[in-house]
């Protein structure tokens, strides 16, 4: 079963995926790509996927819990310095989108949570964490961190509300068949971003948004209050709609869905 893990997969991308470094183990594989990144030159979509990942990292030092060889644990190297630093959150679009087209035709329910997490109804299924080098006023390297839960049917953290494809099917899936639709997903979004596609890519995004346009309860820094997903704003702040009609805008960490309804 390992090596059957482990077997080279040939692909067919423009970029992303055609170089893919399998390693038995990692703490994270962020950290590993980050390592190599510096040490050597690589091509841009290399992918760095680890066996296991012992202490995988999510958004601001969370945890993402990870059973060996049950789930997809990976890294991708980009560079994307045709971007400017304001809209970096389009890469975070591009990742998102190419694994929601990419599981949807596995799970009903599927939405992106803003900013960048994977839901399947109100279960988080995957996750992503993108770290960015900068230089001047473009984005020199990306290492985009990604996290699925694929064969996994027990979690033992206390993460609220984690759920997999098999929890969701009933089946086992292949690890490689799901890696590699998600690859291809994410080269073809990213294919349409060097391409400037990025109207499209932001149509695409809000249409799948978790939450958009439905009455729910939030918690920001000053208040509870009840409004819609609007939208995500340039720069990455979601846009909220209040019921007196006026539009919040916040970035990530600055306001919290309310589990009220």
């Amino acid at each position: 079963m390992y090596d059957e893990f482990l077997s080279q997969k040939i692909t067919k991308n423009k970029m992303i995926g055609n170089t893919i470094i399998r390693i038995p183990s990692a703490d994270s594989t962020n950290n590993y790509a980050n390592g190599q990144l510096q040490a050597n030159a690589l091509p841009e979509g290399t992918v760095f996927l680890a066996y296991e990942q012992t202490a995988g990292r999510g958004q601001l030092k969370n945890f993402w819990e990870s059973e060996s060889g049950k789930n997809l644990t990976f890294s991708i190297v980009v560079f994307p310095d045709f971007l400017d630093i304001r809209r970096q959150f389009m890469l975070s679009k591009v990742v998102t989108l190419g694994i929601y087209y990419a599981l949807s035709k596995y799970v009903d329910r599927l939405r992106i949570k803003w900013p960048n997490d994977i839901y399947a109804g109100n279960q988080k299924l995957g996750g992503i964490l993108i770290e960015n080098s900068i230089m001047y006023s473009s984005i020199k390297s990306s290492v985009i961190g990604i996290g699925i839960n694929v064969n996994q049917t027990d979690f033992k953290s206390n993460a609220p509300n984690p759920v997999s494809l098999k929890n969701l099917t009933n089946q086992q899936f292949d690890g490689e068949v799901v890696l590699s639709e998600i690859l291809s997903g994410i080269d073809r979004y990213y294919s349409l971003l060097r391409d400037g596609a990025e109207e499209q890519i932001d149509r695409e995004f809000i249409s799948v948004l978790y939450r958009l346009n439905e009455k729910h309860w939030f918690r920001s820094e000053q208040e509870e209050f009840e409004g819609e997903i609007i939208g995500v704003n340039e720069i990455g702040q979601l846009l909220i709609k209040k019921q007196n009609g006026e539009i919040l805008d916040f970035h990530f960490k600055e306001v919290e869905f309310l589990q009220k309804d």
